[in-house]
């Protein structure tokens, strides 16, 4: 129970806590919002605050006679030659001229002109809408886009002078001839622009807190009856985790004691998987030694028995040479086929570009030359694969057999090879029209030492290494559905390597088939 106190006491600090968050958040909100609204509305009003100088200043030079202007300040060079808005006809003109733009455009600080004076390099005053003239008098601290942009006029971005601090807007004055003489500068005073946009910012702080702080009093007293409710199911669910938590004690007890099982578990099976790989890999070296060791025996037994076949000459003696002859040729034929799986499973791959049909013709040439058998191959000359040709082979080597050993005597007996790629896969069929398969075994034709039937004088592996070989290549065999009599074998290699030919391939001609 303790305990239980302590946490709700702690939940209830916690809650305290949340609501000050929740209201400092939105007090760091508000400041944000209207912070960042103060400065956006102080740049776009001081955007307007420029255009509109730069307005009043580029119409106003228009007003202003230029060759009259030139004339006045090239004749009056003393400073406060012109004492009086009236002493000057053509000052007076240009007087009333800016004094007009100054009050029809409402501005605060008065309109003026200044012309440069090389010499000491300044400007001076020379016409102004204020009531009182303040000819000629020297205008140093200027901005140097004065200066710069004489000729074109531009606007002035919050500067300082000896005068104050501005916001203006010029544009240059020209004389009949096209010569700037002067430029006509509008103020507007930056610090007045500040105190608006000061009362601008109380005005939008004053509104947000109006809209705010009754969201914000409504939200507290949601809060606080939420978090109440929370702190008395938090004291339920305190409770409840306890008993949970003597449960999960007795859990842990039990799951410990499960893991500690299947740790022990998985060791046997490691330390079992292990001795069988290592029984494995002895099996398969005693396998391919054995049947290298016997090689020699079997050559030495097969001499013998041609030597004694020649000597003897009792009938029922040769028939008995004969008998152990042929049993003999099993025996090695098979001590030969387990060297050929050690080797297809353990022979490193050789990837080279071959052409397909050069190698089923090669294979065909050299292992059934003087067969009955009627081959017909239908694989283009430019089908040149990027793979291991020898496994390829072997595995069209091995059907080929198939067809032959459980079709023997037939004279009749066609194989079709077939074949063809797309942009990553290499296709192959082989197709007899013999007697076909059993449906019986189907199902395990591609195991190990089973045999299609009782007069098989094979090994028993032959389909087993074709699918031992697509294996090494990543591909795959299967035998298809056919509607007439015959077996066919459907062989699909990827190969990423193989080159994009037409799909797909043509069907050779008869003088390219091999009968």
């Amino acid at each position: 129970m303790p305990h239980i106190r302590k946490s709700i006491l702690q939940l209830k600090a916690a809650n305290s806590k949340l609501v000050a968050a929740v209201f400092t958040s939105i007090l760091i909100l508000i400041t944000y919002f209207v912070a960042n609204s103060y400065y956006n509305s102080l740049a776009k009003s001081k955007a307007e605050v420029l255009e509109r100088l730069r307005a009043i200043a580029f119409t106003s030079v228009w007003l202003i006679n230029g060759d009259e202007h030139d004339s006045l300040a090239n004749n009056l060079m003393a400073k406060d030659a012109i004492a009086s808005n009236t002493q000057n006809r053509i000052y007076n003109t240009l007087h009333s001229t800016l004094k007009t733009v100054h009050q029809t455009n409402h501005l605060e600080s008065p309109l003026y002109t200044i012309v440069y004076y090389e010499r000491d390099s300044t400007f001076h005053f020379i016409g102004t809408s204020s009531d009182k003239p303040y000819y000629r008098h020297t205008y140093r601290n200027y901005p140097k886009e004065l200066f710069k942009n004489y000729q074109t006029g531009g606007i002035l971005d919050s500067y300082e002078d000896e005068n104050g601090h501005w916001l203006s807007a010029f544009a240059p004055l020209k004389n009949s001839k096209g010569e700037v003489v002067a430029l006509l500068e509008a103020d507007e005073n930056f610090e007045m622009f500040i105190a608006k946009a000061k009362i601008e910012l109380l005005r939008n702080t004053l509104i947000s807190l109006l809209i705010v702080l009754p969201f914000g009093l409504v939200l507290f007293r949601y809060l606080s009856s939420t978090l109440r409710k929370q702190a008395r199911d938090q004291a339920t669910l305190l409770n409840q985790k306890e008993e949970i938590e003597a449960q999960n004690e007795e859990i842990k007890t039990q799951s410990d004691f499960i893991e500690k099982q299947n740790k022990e578990l998985d060791q046997r099976v490691r330390e079992r998987t292990l001795e069988l790989e290592t029984s494995n890999k002895e099996l398969a070296n005693f396998l391919y030694h054995s049947s290298h060791d016997v090689q020699a025996p079997i050559a030495t037994l097969k001499g013998l028995e041609s030597l004694a076949i020649q000597e003897t000459k009792e009938p029922v003696t040769k028939e008995y040479l004969t008998l152990i002859k042929d049993t003999t040729t099993r025996l090695e034929r098979m001590v030969k086929t387990i060297q050929l799986v050690h080797h297809i499973k353990t022979a490193p791959l050789k990837i080279e570009l071959v052409s397909l049909r050069k190698a089923v013709a090669q294979l065909l040439d050299s292992s059934f030359r003087s067969s009955k058998v009627k081959f017909e191959i239908s694989l283009s000359s430019n089908l040149i694969v990027k793979t291991d040709i020898e496994f390829i082979t072997y595995s069209i080597l091995e059907l080929i057999k198939n067809s032959i050993q459980y079709n023997e005597g037939d004279e009749h007996l066609q194989i079709k090879i077939h074949g063809f790629q797309n942009d990553t896969n290499l296709f192959l069929t082989v197709e007899d029209n013999g007697v076909g398969i059993a449906p019986e075994i189907k199902k395990e034709l591609f195991t190990m030492f089973k045999k299609g039937n009782e007069k098989s004088t094979g090994v028993g592996l032959g389909l087993y290494i074709a699918q031992l070989c697509l294996q090494r290549l990543k591909g795959n065999i299967q035998l298809m559905e056919k509607e007439d009599n015959g077996a066919k074998f459907a062989i699909s290699i990827m190969n990423e390597h193989l080159q994009k030919l037409p799909y797909p391939s043509p069907t050779l001609t008869p003088a390219e088939n091999r009968a």
